[in-house]
């Protein structure tokens, strides 16, 4: 009998897949707990080695990073809508220590909690439209733009937020990430040579928070490509976008959305943030 390499290929793609996304679905309901690699493991279940590998595979990133960005996009969402104290926050994310957990937020998120909280505040009921037209007026300030994208299903009410990471960097290594309104192009300040470019599509009639700290269904896409910058600085390049799957990784749950918002801010409304910033590192050694 004749073998289809095709099928059999896609079958068991489909069964990892869905063995990563049973593990994250109950990582997403235990985020209390000091859960470790064996514990998810056991919920697929395969080897603690076999698990690890398939799930980096799958999702490209370990289990250990994953549950970090879930437990930092839950922290920001609690940071958002409640008054729950840090403290507080801290314990339903699965630390023992608001120290901790403060460290841990402001290294991967690229600010503070409380930081984090005043800024989300600051644009949860902007509409992106709103946030995507201000920033099409002040494009010219920017500076000339190294990247467009071609995004098929996006309007210039769109937010289009772009990270590029180096190839041969770790896939946990943060990327630089630049944002722009839809149908313009994304100022990036990366070296020529390859990257792997992540995209993040905010629609415009969503706002950041909704999207990317509530990340409602029909708010944002998500997509991603391999990409060669030239010497020359200019670049156009087709990726296609889609919902987010199971197995993709929170928005910009770990990196620096913050300094996203703020630019935002600075772009929209000049002058009405003066908080300090804090510097973000981009890139942070990834959790064991």
């Amino acid at each position: 009998m004749n073998t289809m390499p095709g099928v059999t290929r896609a079958v068991v793609d489909h069964s990892r897949a869905a063995a990563a996304a049973r593990a994250i679905d109950y990582m997403r309901g235990h985020l209390a707990e000091p859960l470790q690699l064996a514990d998810l493991a056991r919920v697929v279940p395969f080897s603690p080695f076999h698990f690890h590998r398939l799930f980096r595979d799958v999702t490209s990133m370990t289990p250990a990073r994953f549950l970090a960005a879930l437990r930092m996009a839950e922290a920001r969402r609690l940071l958002l809508h409640t008054g729950l104290t840090v403290t507080t926050i801290s314990g339903y994310v699965g630390y023992t220590s608001a120290g901790t957990f403060t460290t841990q937020f402001t290294r991967l998120v690229g600010t503070s909690p409380g930081h984090f909280r005043q800024l989300a505040r600051l644009l949860a009921a902007r509409p992106c439209h709103v946030l995507a037209e201000a920033l099409r007026r002040a494009g010219t300030e920017v500076g000339r733009p190294r990247l467009t994208l071609y995004l098929p299903d996006s309007t210039p009410d769109d937010l289009v937020l772009v990270g590029l990471r180096a190839s041969g960097e770790s896939s946990e290594a943060s990327p630089a990430w630049a944002v722009s309104a839809g149908g313009t192009g994304v100022p990036v300040a990366a070296r020529p040579g390859r990257h792997h470019a992540r995209v993040v599509l905010v629609r415009g009639h969503s706002t950041v928070a909704r999207a990317l700290v509530d990340e409602e269904p029909t708010s944002y896409l998500v997509g991603a490509a391999d990409l060669l910058l030239p010497q020359d600085g200019g670049v156009r390049a087709r990726i296609a976008i889609q919902p987010p799957r199971p197995t993709d990784p929170p928005a910009l749950a770990i990196g620096p959305v913050c300094r996203l918002i703020e630019s935002l801010i600075d772009r929209v409304a000049p002058g009405r943030w003066s908080a300090p910033t804090r510097p973000v590192d981009r890139h942070a050694p990834a959790i064991a």
